[in-house]
C-alpha cells in the first residue's frame, strides 16, 4: 500500500480530520515527513494506519510504553508481509481484523480517487468540467451533499465525497472558491426591486 496523506488517513479510519490530528499527536505514531509542492506533509503507511485503527483498544490494554513497543514491532512486521499476530516483548497482539478493516477502507478510497482527474493543472471530477476544489469549498461552507446535487444534478454522492477527500489531501493555493453556487446565490437574492423598473 502506498502512503496516505493526513486527510486520506482520516478517511480510512473514519475520523473527522481535526479529531484524527489530535489522536495522532497523542499516540506514539510517527508519520513520515515528505516535501510536496514546497510544503512538508505527513504520510501514513500501513503500520501507522493499523496501529491507529486499533488505538482505542490498545489504550485500554497496554501502557504507553508497551503501545510504543507494539508500534515499533508493527513497523517491522508489516513491511511487505501480512502477519496476523505481532509478537513484541512478552506480548502477542492479533492485528488481523485491523489489517482487514484498513485494507477495505483503502480500497474504498481508491474507488473514490478514481472519480478525480488530476492530470491537468486543475483537478476535475472525472467526466465533467466541475473542479474538485469548487465542490469541496461548498461542503466546507456547510452546504449538504443534497444541496450540492440540487445545483449540480449530474454529480453522484460518491463524486462529491471524492472531491472533498481530494481537496483535503491536495490543498489548493491561491484564491479560494466561492462558498455557494451561483444558482444558490440567485435563489437567495432579493430581486423584488427589479419589479419597480416596469
Amino acid at each position: 500500500m502506498e502512503t496516505l496523506t493526513t486527510a486520506q488517513a482520516a478517511f480510512v479510519l473514519g475520523e473527522p480530520l481535526e479529531s484524527f490530528k489530535k489522536v495522532v499527536e497523542r499516540s506514539p505514531v510517527k508519520p513520515h515527513l515528505v516535501t510536496r509542492g514546497g510544503r512538508r506533509i505527513r504520510q501514513f503507511g500501513t503500520a501507522e494506519l493499523v496501529f491507529l485503527h486499533a488505538y482505542d483498544e490498545l489504550k485500554q490494554a497496554f501502557t504507553p510504553k508497551t503501545q510504543s513497543e507494539l508500534y515499533n514491532a508493527l513497523r517491522t512486521t508489516l513491511q511487505g508481509r501480512h502477519e496476523k499476530v505481532v509478537v513484541f516483548g512478552n506480548h502477542r497482539y492479533d492485528i488481523s481484523s485491523h489489517v482487514r478493516d484498513v485494507e477495505k477502507k483503502v480500497k474504498e478510497l481508491d474507488r473514490l480517487n478514481a472519480h478525480i482527474d488530476s492530470s491537468g493543472k486543475e483537478a476535475f471530477i472525472r467526466g465533467t468540467k466541475i473542479e474538485a476544489h469548487r465542490i469541496a469549498a461548498l461542503l466546507d461552507a456547510g452546504v449538504s451533499v443534497s444541496q450540492v446535487q440540487q445545483d449540480y444534478p449530474s454529480l453522484a454522492e460518491s463524486q462529491i465525497i471524492a472531491a472533498k477527500i481530494y481537496a483535503e489531501a491536495h490543498p489548493k493555493a491561491g484564491r479560494p472558491y466561492p462558498k455557494q453556487t451561483a444558482k444558490a446565490a440567485m435563489r437567495e437574492a432579493d430581486l423584488s426591486a427589479l419589479d419597480d423598473l416596469d
